[in-house]
């Protein structure tokens, strides 16, 4: 049975985000909105961690699984997308290509009703953060993103997490920060598809939302 629309005729729209973990998550209800090419619905997230990058053969299943969760989650309303985060633990490379391409013809063979996309985030979503160094001072006052970390290819940075835990400043960088470090970067006006900073994983996340139809 289809939803029924709310009053006025007009069911609201949410875009669904899964992945592995709580803080990854809700990093991607800050970025999508400011990626997204039209008026962005709200974005919700499914709470329960849910990995793909090692599903290998249950690739499928998992899949599948997210999308009865998105459509619960969505309840009456229209689900307009689905936005599955993956931490590669791994540089982008001829592996992450594959991967890539592999979990998004499945992504988009599943959500075959809605738009979706795929935040494969090469090394973490850390590096993905780190696109943004004027962020970090707005959440603490003492961090400072290297110069050389700026300019370099943050897609071929490993372990970007302890790398940040190391060279940020005082007081330590925890996984618990990063969705007040995008969302100082979004309230800051510094996100868009194109950052002065240079990560791949990041661009190709960024072109795959564009690529949603606008929502009136």
């Amino acid at each position: 049975m289809s939803p029924k629309p709310a009053r006025g005729g007009r069911r609201r729209s949410v875009i669904v985000v899964a992945g592995e973990g709580d803080y990854d998550r809700k990093v991607l209800q800050h970025l999508v909105p400011a990626l997204h090419p039209g008026n962005c619905p709200e974005v919700v997230t499914i709470r329960r961690p849910i990995r793909l990058a090692r599903a290998q053969s249950k690739l499928s299943p998992r899949l599948q699984e997210i999308r009865r969760f998105a459509v619960a989650q969505a309840d009456t309303a229209k689900l307009a997308g689905v936005v599955i985060h993956v931490d590669l633990d791994g540089v982008a490379d001829d592996a992450y290509d594959k991967l890539r391409r592999r979990i998004t013809e499945e992504m988009r063979a599943t959500f075959k009703d809605c738009p979706s996309a795929l935040a494969l985030a090469a090394y973490e979503i850390e590096a993905w953060l780190m696109l943004f160094p004027d962020a970090f001072p707005k959440v603490r006052p003492g961090w400072r993103l290297r110069e050389a970390d700026c300019r370099r290819d943050l897609a071929k940075l490993e372990k970007a997490k302890e790398h940040l835990v190391k060279y940020l400043g005082k007081p330590p960088y925890r996984e618990s920060d990063a969705p007040a470090i995008m969302r100082a970067a979004v309230t800051g006006g510094h996100v868009n598809a194109r950052p002065t900073g240079n990560n791949r994983s990041y661009r190709d996340f960024a072109d795959e939302i564009a690529s949603w139809e606008k929502t009136a």
